[in-house]
């Protein structure tokens, strides 16, 4: 048994062929391609053969239609896995990359984020940290890059005398 999509308004109808001739989102022009067949009488089995859909898929596109027009063929972003850092970790990793390698006793003049992650697990500060995670929480806080800066530091004792005089 096959379905198929209520008429269509002619607005609707405008709407659906220019997405799915001109529509940049692939996704949302294909989803307009399955009503605009449907509409046409073409059955579900020959849209999904033709769009390399499963039957279940475009009953779903046409169902998703029916009920919010347009609108129910955008994809619908449902959150994900809930945040696993709390904001008190998230403000350790900004704490750290704002800190010098060398005042917590690393021997390099920058941080990397192979660097920032073993010493957040080494500092108890999270339990285990991923590379990717780090940049995350970094951007998310406005740091786009971990720009290097290099500075000179003299091996004289008495540097710190003279830098004040």
């Amino acid at each position: 048994m096959s379905i198929f999509i209520r008429s269509l308004k002619k607005e609707e109808k405008r709407m659906l062929e220019s997405l799915a001739r001109n529509g940049e989102d692939v996704k949302l022009a294909r989803r307009a391609q399955v009503v605009l067949a449907s509409y046409n009488g073409v059955p579900v089995g020959q849209i999904a053969q033709v769009l390399d859909y499963t039957d279940v898929q475009v009953r779903r596109i046409i169902h998703f239609f029916e009920e919010d027009g347009i609108e129910g063929l955008r994809t619908k972003y449902c959150g994900g896995h809930p945040p696993t850092f709390t904001e008190e970790q998230r403000q350790a990793v900004v704490e750290l990359v704002e800190s010098r390698p060398r005042d917590k006793g690393y021997p390099l003049s920058q941080w990397s984020l192979s660097t920032l992650q073993v010493a957040l697990i080494k500092e108890k500060k999270v339990e285990y940290i991923s590379r990717p995670t780090i940049r995350a929480i970094l951007i998310a806080k406005g740091y786009r890059k971990l720009r290097t800066k290099t500075w000179k530091e003299s091996k004289d004792q008495n540097y710190e005398k003279k830098k004040l005089n």
